[in-house]
Parts: C-alpha cells; structure tokens; sequence
C-alpha cells in the first residue's frame, strides 16, 4: 500500500532511527538490492550492530517513504523503490555519525602510533577533545568486537592479537582451519539470492575498482565470509568467522588496497561462488584454502611499523599485491 501525506507526517522518527534508516538505505545501495529483494531485521541488526527494536522503527519509517514494503506477517521487509532512487537517495543522506567519526579517527591514530597501548577515557577526552557520553559508546563498540579490553585495575589497553606476527599467523592458520571446513558441513545450502546479489557486488567492483573505498571492500568481503560461514548451516561456524571479521575491522578501516589486489580477490571469491552454484563443495573448500593461504602471505601496515619499517615505504611496496 502507497503511503500517504499524512501517514509521512504522523511518523516522526528519532535521530537513531533516522541514521539507522540512512544506513538501511547505504547497504540497499550497496549490495546491489533491486526491487522485490528481501530485508529482514535479524540481518540488518547484525550487520549494523544495533539491536532489532531500532531497525524494525527504521524500516517502518522507511516503508512511508516508499523504499521498503512489508512483505506480510513475520515475513520482514522487501525493497520497494527502483535501484536509481535508493541510489539517489544515498548520496544525498550523510550517514556518518559522530561515533562512526570518532571510531574511524581512533582505527587511523592508532595505525599511525598516535594511540598508547594503555589509556584511560580521561586520556581521551584530552586527546580528542570529545564528551564523556560519546567516548563511552565508542569504546564500549571496541570492546565488544574485541578491539580493546578493560585493564585489571584502571583503564584499558588494546588487544594484542593482530598486531605481531604471531598474531597475525595464528589468525590466518585458525581461518584456513574454520573457513574451508564450514562450506564442507552436511547441512550446507548456498543462499541462492544472496549468492546473486554478491555476483553483482564483485562484478561492480570489478568494472571500477579504482572508485573503491577500502571500506567498502571490507564490508563486501566481510559480507562474502560471514555469509558463507552462515550457510554451513552450523552456527558455531558463523559465529566464529564473524568474530574473527571484528577484530579485523578496526586495522582495516585505514588500509590502502591496491587495484590488483582488489581485483585478484574479486576473481577468487567469483570462483568460490561458481563452485557452489555447481554444486562441488570439495572445489570451493579447495579454492577458500587457496584463498586465505595468498592472504595470510601479507603482512598488514601495523606489523611492518611494529618492526620499524616507515609506513610510507612499507604501504608503497605492499599496495600491489594487499590482501584483504
């Protein structure tokens, strides 16, 4: 059903919801969605780190405004308006928030080692210059995706388990343990819409990779991955690829990707896909190994400066061949 002027005016959503609504709309754009596509609140929770409550208003919203529909009782939302409107409608919406800002900021200092290992939210506030209320919410995201962890007696220190080369070795041996066994599971089953919406999303980035944020190859790589790992149909799986995903995300939001390494992977994903299209696990579990074994062979900015090597020169040699 059309809504009305009157239903768009009796709807006044919140400043989250209408961020939340905002973002909705970002990963509508995105993944490629065309109209008819499924939305569900569980997905979009997860992959926004909101709970359900502030998505389901979200999408309420967002249905008066004719860009998402209901698709019936418990059935969630689908995409209603044309590709061209959402995408209109994205580049007018500024979507980062203050936190998304100040999180960034922090990934950035800390690649550059303008962040201590040990701090204290007093340390902060100075730092930055920013409100108590802001900083706690920040940090408190950090925490949960396994970023930094609560001193014993005071304050908080970040974890250290990407940053050295052990670190970084044991993340990729437990990966090439988990990923390639997940698509060898007896219950997996490729989510076949899905499996076509991530097509579309490696082939746009093939088509330009040199219009590519590295933020936005994370969350398509980051979305290939977990979802894989969701199709094993063993959660156990899932939820340990999607932790691994966290403690990734914050060192990856300041990476430089080069155009080759961007494309090389594209390819590699599409060939994992292609395999489980035709049906042959045993071929995509051989082809994830692959996979993870080139990407476990880089080593990221913050390990080359742990080293001493100067991050300028260190990322100009490595932009060739970045593996995500």
């Amino acid at each position: 059903m059309i809504s009305t002027p009157r239903d768009r005016a009796s709807l006044q959503p919140t400043k989250l919801q209408r961020q939340i609504a905002a973002k909705i709309v970002e990963y509508i754009r995105d993944h490629g969605l065309r109209k008819g596509d499924h939305l569900t609140e569980l997905a979009l929770a997860e992959v926004l780190q909101v709970s359900r409550t502030p998505v389901r208003a979200a999408l309420k919203y967002l249905a008066t405004q004719d860009i998402v529909a209901p698709s019936g009782p418990r059935r969630g939302f689908s995409v209603r308006a044309p590709a061209a409107s959402v995408a209109k409608l994205a580049r007018e919406t500024n979507t980062q928030t203050d936190e998304d800002a100040l999180y960034l900021k922090f990934a950035e200092d800390y690649t550059r080692g303008e962040l201590r290992e040990q701090f204290s939210e007093a340390d902060l506030m100075r730092q930055y210059g920013t409100n108590r209320g802001l900083l706690v919410r920040v940090l408190q995201r950090m925490s949960k995706e396994g970023v930094i962890e609560r001193n014993p007696g005071y304050g908080w220190r970040f974890a250290p388990l990407l940053r050295t080369d052990k670190g970084h070795a044991q993340s990729y041996r437990f990966r090439l343990a988990v990923e390639p066994a997940a698509l060898l599971e007896p219950d997996f089953a490729l989510d076949k819409l899905w499996a076509a919406r991530s097509r579309r999303e490696h082939e746009a980035i093939l088509a330009r990779p040199d219009r590519l944020a590295a933020t936005r190859f994370f969350e398509v790589n980051t979305d290939f991955h977990e979802t894989l790992a969701a199709c094993s149909g063993n959660r156990f799986f899932h939820h340990t690829v999607q932790f691994q995903s966290k403690l990734r995300r914050f060192l990856t939001y300041s990476w430089n990707y080069g155009i080759e390494r961007i494309t090389a992977s594209c390819q590699e994903h599409l060939g994992i896909l292609t395999a489980l299209e035709r049906g042959d696990q045993e071929w995509a579990s051989s082809l994830m190994r692959r996979h993870l074994q080139l990407a476990a062979n880089v080593t990221p900015v913050l390990i080359s400066m742990e080293r001493g090597t100067g991050s300028n020169e260190r990322t100009a040699e490595r932009e060739p061949n970045s593996r995500e």
